[in-house]
């Protein structure tokens, strides 16, 4: 079987996005605030680790690849991070709908998992 590089494909995803902001940022900064392009980037990266997680799942990890659930962990984390960056007026909110996210998660994998 073929290995995946989900490595090479995260890394092309961060930096097109984060190219894509800089050059909006630069080109029109009443669209795109210079202080804004690192959140962003941020906050699209987690939006991809948990669509990548989503994909990893249907395809079936292979046997030393970190499990879907951590990469979607991850992903959630970083949306959380960009998110409170972006808007840091109403972190709490955005922590207690991250609280809320990350407890439903837990509650479905402990119904997925067969003891």
């Amino acid at each position: 079987m073929m290995k995946r590089l989900w490595n090479s494909l995260s890394a092309g995803v961060f930096l097109v996005t984060l190219a894509v902001s800089a050059i909006v940022s630069v080109v029109n900064p009443n669209l795109l605030p210079l202080g804004s392009v690192v959140p962003l980037t941020i906050f699209v990266f987690g939006l991809w680790l948990i669509v990548l997680a989503f994909i990893k799942r249907a395809l079936g990890p292979s046997v030393y690849e970190s499990p879907p659930l951590m990469v979607g962990g991850w992903g959630i984390l970083l949306v959380g991070i960009g998110l409170m960056w972006l808007y840091p007026s109403s972190w709490l909110l955005i922590m207690a709908i991250l609280i809320l996210i990350v407890g439903l998660i837990a509650i479905v994998y402990s119904f997925m998992k067969r003891a």
